[in-house]
């Protein structure tokens, strides 16, 4: 039964995901989660000081393993505007990634993790 909520919870993100960007690029696909940092780094070298702020906190949720506020911190950047479509993408596939290990972390009992995916469904 966890097994079917993640994959239908998975499949419920890549859709929310992909639908503003139908036609404008790549469905999202899974990353490793240990690729991110180094690859935001490198994305958002030269983007404004805000952005850069949001990326740091990511990471750093990242490098503690708090998914929850790694995929809270990268839902915000996919909300932003000023974003390059490259950018992007790379939001878009960072919170697949994030939100599978969420989804993990969830049925293995960490409760912030189940209170981030009860938001999220309380949200939709």
């Amino acid at each position: 039964m966890n097994l079917l909520r993640s994959l239908l919870l998975a499949g419920l993100t890549l859709a929310l995901l992909a639908a503003p960007g139908c036609g404008r690029g790549k469905a999202p696909k899974q990353i490793p989660t240990t690729e991110i940092p180094g690859e935001a780094g490198t994305l958002f070298a030269k983007a404004p000081p805000a952005v850069r702020e949001t990326v740091a906190r990511a990471t750093a949720a990242l490098a503690a393993k708090d998914w929850s506020g790694a995929w809270v911190a990268f839902q915000a950047l996919s909300e932003r505007k000023d974003l390059t479509p490259e950018q992007q993408q790379f939001v878009a596939s960072a919170i697949v990634s994030i939100g599978a290990e969420l989804n993990k972390a969830g049925e293995q009992g960490d409760a912030r993790a189940a209170a981030a995916q009860q938001m999220h469904r309380l949200s939709k």
